[in-house]
């Protein structure tokens, strides 16, 4: 069992009890079903606990008019408590709201046993929703940050990229190296879509700060991602291994196996833009398959460029947000 199930099941747990017992100290009737709408208030996320209770304050007032109208028009039986739920579906339904359906039909169905809608019992009703839905807000506020694990999952991140952008190297000069390519990019997507979620997350948690810089950076990613899915489609088409690949292909270990920080990324660019400047200087091509090999690794040097620039504006995202 993860750490954040047994959480909330510990909160779900102390947080139904409570309400119960202070209901039951209350002496309100039906005090079991304030621990049912604790159940029912607590969320993933503080976002969706808030969002939720707005839901369920409209849920109980058009519980209490509801169900006022159909049991002193129709009267305080079966065929009038199927109308009260037909109709409260369908406004749930038409609200957006169809979380409160359950809680509306338990707390209408104290005014049927009762056969009476008194102030007394709105308020009974209303004394228990009270409760519970408090008490359900004010222990979901405690949501651990999951900030530290957003952290570790950019450098692994990182990291896969550069495991990918290595095994591109690698199948430059060995192009038998594909399963390892498909291996290492399957694992940086699933990265992806993990630190996505945690991104989403911490959002949801965080009512106060702004930390869609997650998201930014999430997205700076996915980009590096399809550029390297671009690379790897380049170098695919090598019908052979000239000169300039092996060069290239040193060239992209050297950025797949560097500590990457804002001045490594100005000096890898220098390096690429010399790389570039060398290749448009060489000797023309004396073949078909020289000239087509050689405009492949062209296109791949662009790439890298694009991904140099790429990576260190994920650097200065991270330098001007993650460690302040």
């Amino acid at each position: 069992m993860n750490k954040v199930n047994l959480l909330k099941i510990i909160k779900l747990s102390l947080g139904a009890s409570l309400a119960i017992f202070i209901a039951w100290l209350l002496k309100l009737e039906y005090s079991m079903v304030a621990g049912v709408i604790v159940l029912l208030t607590i969320k993933n996320t503080k976002k969706e606990t808030l969002k939720g209770i707005i839901g369920k304050i409209y849920g109980f007032i058009l519980c209490t008019i509801f169900s006022y109208l159909c049991f002193n028009i129709l009267g305080y039986h079966l065929t009038s408590f199927s109308i009260f739920i037909f109709v409260i579906i369908y406004l749930c339904f038409l609200l957006e709201i169809q979380d409160v359906i359950a809680m509306c039909v338990v707390i209408s169905s104290h005014y049927f046993l009762q056969e009476e809608i008194s102030f007394k019992w709105i308020l009974n009703e209303a004394g228990i929703f009270t409760i519970g839905a408090g008490i359900g807000v004010i222990i979901n506020m405690y949501i651990p940050t999951n900030i530290n694990k957003i952290y570790e999952g950019q450098k692994k991140l990182q990291k896969e990229v550069s495991t990918v952008l290595i095994d591109i190297a690698d199948f430059i000069v060995n192009p038998n190296n594909k399963d390892m390519y498909n291996k290492d990019l399957n694992t940086l997507n699933a990265l992806i879509d993990s630190s996505i979620s945690e991104a989403y997350n911490n959002i949801n948690n965080n009512l106060l700060s702004d930390t869609r810089f997650f998201l930014d950076h999430m997205e700076i990613i996915k980009h590096q991602r399809d550029i390297l899915e671009n690379l790897y489609s380049y170098v695919s088409q090598l019908s052979s291994t000239p000169p300039q690949a092996h060069i290239i292909s040193a060239f992209i270990h050297k950025i797949g196996y560097s500590d990457f920080d804002i001045e490594t990324g100005n000096l890898l660019l220098d390096e690429l833009n010399r790389l570039m400047l060398s290749m448009k200087n060489q000797p023309l091509p004396i073949d078909r398959v020289e000239f087509e090999n050689r405009a492949i690794l062209f296109l791949c040097l662009t790439e890298l460029k694009k991904f140099l620039v790429n990576r260190k504006h994920a650097q200065m995202l991270r330098d001007n947000n993650f460690y302040k």
